[in-house]
């Protein structure tokens, strides 16, 4: 069953959270699993062209006890999301049962981590079953990812042997459950249940995670990993160290989808799926590489600027992850934070301004190169 929403009706996004190419986002009610019929809420984004596109599958990730699933916000805004469409794909973002309109609810499997990824899983194959009912999207051709609780799902259905899924890829997947009492026994829950989806997945996959990881600690993804391809299963594990605040948020930030995307691409290539960027308005804008011309904290540094633009900086200094600041020669400047692409915006602001600005500083780092001369 295919059914569909518009997207005009909600509230127009935010603009910082989304890349200044059209979406053309769709709101359906997918099918999901066949024998547990359940309409799905599935956001679709096409790229620009007519298709057919191969389909990148996106899972969400959770809140666990924070935020109830029926309350949950659709999930729409990720930066994997805008990856896979300057890539040309067309991306579908289900949401789980329960979660944000979706029928249904998650069974109560208690500490049995992998029957809930195999749940979520028949309902992922049943939806992009009946995306083939769309010309615009070639269900022959498709990769799923997805992020934490949405990554362990995506694990959970590459154990089914989906038809036409030739990839997987886990953003820090895995799943944590107060039914297994304490951290520890959902840890072992993981690694159990990790090597269970190895044995019985022919699919191969690629999996990031990070060091400073809030949920899960190296040693547990790293046990996953183990004893995953020591049951059979292809997967090439990717450390990307610390990473902002929290290396589970990678997928929050345009500097993390520019540090993935090198080994996206490889992982693409190798299992015969496009791999290069051929709609670059969907990438946020890449960061200048760090200069240390001076310290980050040093406004007295910042060259260039006038008192009103040093007062700029130094709250520009408080503002959230991601953000920048840029300068222009007459002193003036412009900054901005949050969203995909605080550095584009800073520098759009210079433009209408009729100010030519250059980069000074790009979340942490200083970024300013000196002109010769």
């Amino acid at each position: 069953m295919l059914t569909t929403s518009a997207a005009a009706q909600e509230a127009p996004p935010n603009p910082k959270l989304v890349p200044p190419a059209p979406l053309h986002e769709q709101i359906l009610h997918l099918s999901g699993d066949p024998d547990r019929p359940v309409n799905l809420v599935v956001t679709v984004y096409t790229p620009m062209g007519t298709g057919p596109f191969p389909l990148a599958v996106i899972n969400h990730g959770a809140n666990g006890s924070s935020e109830k699933p029926a309350e949950m916000q659709r999930y729409r805004f990720t930066m994997a999301a805008y990856y896979f469409l300057s890539r040309g794909y067309a991306v579908a973002l289900p949401m789980m049962r329960g979660y944000a309109g979706s029928g249904g609810a998650q069974t109560n499997h208690g500490c049995d981590l992998p029957e809930i990824a195999l749940d979520n899983g028949r309902d992922i194959a049943g939806l992009i079953a009946s995306l083939a009912a769309d010309p615009h999207i070639d269900t022959s051709r498709v990769v799923v990812a997805g992020q934490s609780f949405g990554g362990w799902n995506t694990l959970g259905l590459g154990a089914l042997q989906p038809d036409h899924v030739r990839g997987l890829i886990s953003f820090s997947g895995g799943v944590k459950s107060t039914a297994c009492i304490d951290e520890r026994i959902g840890y072992r829950a993981l690694i159990q249940g990790a090597q269970r989806f190895g044995a019985n997945t022919q699919i191969p996959s690629i999996w990031f995670f990070g060091d400073n990881d809030s949920l899960f600690p190296k040693d547990v993804w790293r046990g996953m990993h183990q004893v995953y391809t020591q049951a059979g299963a292809s997967a090439e594990l990717v450390d990307i160290g610390s990473f902002m605040n929290d290396s589970h948020q990678m997928l929050s930030y345009p500097e993390g989808i520019a540090l993935l995307a090198p080994k996206l691409d490889a992982f693409l290539q190798r299992i015969g799926l496009p791999h290069t960027e051929v709609q670059p308005a969907y990438m946020p804008t890449p960061t200048p590489p760090p200069t240390h011309f001076a310290a980050l904290e040093d406004i007295g540094a910042v060259p260039w600027v006038n008192a009103q633009s040093r007062a700029n900086y130094a709250q520009f200094l408080t503002a959230p992850l991601p953000r920048a600041f840029v300068i222009a020669p007459g002193g003036q400047s412009a900054s901005a934070h949050d969203g995909f692409d605080p550095l584009s915006r800073a520098l759009a602001l210079c433009t209408q301004a009729g100010l030519a600005c250059v980069p000074y500083a790009v979340d942490r780092t200083v970024v300013f190169v000196k002109p010769a001369g």
